[in-house]
């Protein structure tokens, strides 16, 4: 009995043919293309900031650090772009994050701490899986963290644009006078700053960052004044949860704000309403009118909530979910005491920004502005009355916004456990 036996030259061939252009499409043609403009924004590297850079991939840290900001990325900086990696004689982005990303670690920590973080990790950060690396020599430590604090645009490579001067450092010149350069004259990079000069530089920076709790009041004046679409839409909504403030009996507008706050920067915009219940049901029939509209649209973030947040946050915003068991760190409560104190803007913003290190998403990418505020409205009466107060029971038709929904009429609790899709957001 004869067998014939499979070929396999052609496939090999073949096979070797794909790999071969996959190869050459992805690795070697961006290779010989990628020509971004030089960066007047960022300098070149210094011999020990190189020597520093061949420690890094000698050590095998971008097999766990990357060295790209994205823009759907939290908290990493100022996002990347192609001029960063003018001067990588090949980058080193890396291709997964085991540990944080480093395209903007420069100056985020002294230099003393990185020295402790690369020899012991779980001294500065306990918990942390990097491994030790206190193997290496102290000009190695040094080298290292030198490569580390040219990074991004807070760096020791950082330059001004118009005058191509160093934002936050200096090169001089230097001689060794210890270890394997002994003797050896070549130009360091220095910051410039004091310790007390970078005490004042760290405050104006918190000052000025964008997120600073309890600061995210320039998103809900956006919404207030602006002009965009999505502010006119959700402007309806801002105003069933706050008032404008008032100069002299006037309703604020953008340029009396501006200009009041040239004498008073921290005047407010607007002023909280309060969703509190009252004890008794107004007899007034317009504070009975506001008092319902306030529930109506708090009614219909609960909606948006149940489908959206009860997963973890539970059906009563009370932080027991059914998945809430199974995470490391607990869904919020929002009956506790210190989500009293949180106004429209502290919500809007963590709504939509979500919690880093947990799995909370960010809502700013598939709800409107006008959903984030329903859901505000909900939060601040969960808040203030410690439960569901009225609007339990009450069922929430939240396929329309508030404006186009039909008023709210009682009901079992069960109703209003009704998992829909959301509408997307509008683009």
């Amino acid at each position: 009995m004869s067998t014939t036996r499979a070929n396999y030259l052609y496939p090999s061939i073949g096979m070797g043919l794909i790999l071969s252009s996959i190869i050459f499409v992805v690795v070697l043609v961006p290779r010989m293309t990628f020509r971004p403009a030089q960066p007047k924004d960022l300098r070149n590297y210094t011999a020990q900031e190189l020597r520093g850079r061949d420690i890094y991939k000698r050590e095998g840290c971008w097999y766990c650090h990357s060295m790209v900001s994205r823009p759907q990325d939290w908290d990493h900086g100022p996002k990347s772009k192609a001029s960063d990696y003018y001067y990588d004689a090949y980058h080193l982005i890396g291709s997964e994050r085991s540990g944080p990303d480093l395209a903007n670690i420069g100056g985020k920590f002294p230099d003393q701490y990185h020295m402790l973080h690369h020899q012991n990790p779980r001294y500065v950060k306990p918990g942390s899986n990097m491994p030790r690396f206190d193997y290496l020599s102290n000009q190695e430590l040094i080298d290292l963290t030198a490569y580390l604090q040219g990074m991004g645009p807070f760096g020791t490579r950082a330059q001004d644009p118009e005058t191509g001067k160093l934002k936050f450092a200096r090169l001089e010149s230097y001689t060794w006078t210890t270890g394997p350069f002994k003797g050896t004259q070549e130009v360091l990079a220095k910051w410039n700053f004091t310790p007390t000069e970078q005490e004042a530089l760290n405050t104006q920076r918190y000052e000025g960052h964008v997120e600073v709790p309890y600061k995210y009041r320039t998103e809900i004046e956006e919404l207030l004044f602006g002009t965009s679409h999505e502010a006119q839409a959700a402007r309806g909504t801002l105003l069933i949860i706050v008032n404008k403030n008032r100069i002299d009996g006037v309703e604020v507008t953008e340029e009396s704000l501006e200009k009041k706050r040239e004498d008073d920067p921290a005047f407010p915009a607007w002023t909280e309403l309060d969703f509190k219940e009252p004890e008794k049901e107004p007899t007034d029939p317009l504070e009975l009118k506001a008092l319902n509209t306030k529930r109506k649209y708090a009614n219909y973030g609960k909606g948006l909530f149940n489908n959206q947040c009860a997963a973890c946050h539970g059906l009563k915003a009370d932080g027991h979910g059914q998945a809430a068991f199974g995470m490391t760190k607990r869904p919020a409560n929002f009956w506790d005491d210190k989500f009293n104190r949180y106004n429209v803007d502290t919500w809007f913003w963590r709504i939509s920004r979500g919690v880093p290190s947990t799995q909370m998403p960010r809502w700013e990418y598939t709800l409107s502005a006008e959903q984030r505020l329903t859901l505000a409205a909900f939060l601040k009466y969960v808040s203030r009355n410690k439960g569901l107060g009225k609007l339990d029971g009450m069922e929430s038709d939240y396929d329309k916004l508030p404006s186009q929904a039909a008023p709210a009429q009682a009901s079992p609790a069960s109703a209003a456990i009704s998992i829909k899709p959301v509408p997307a957001k509008a683009k």
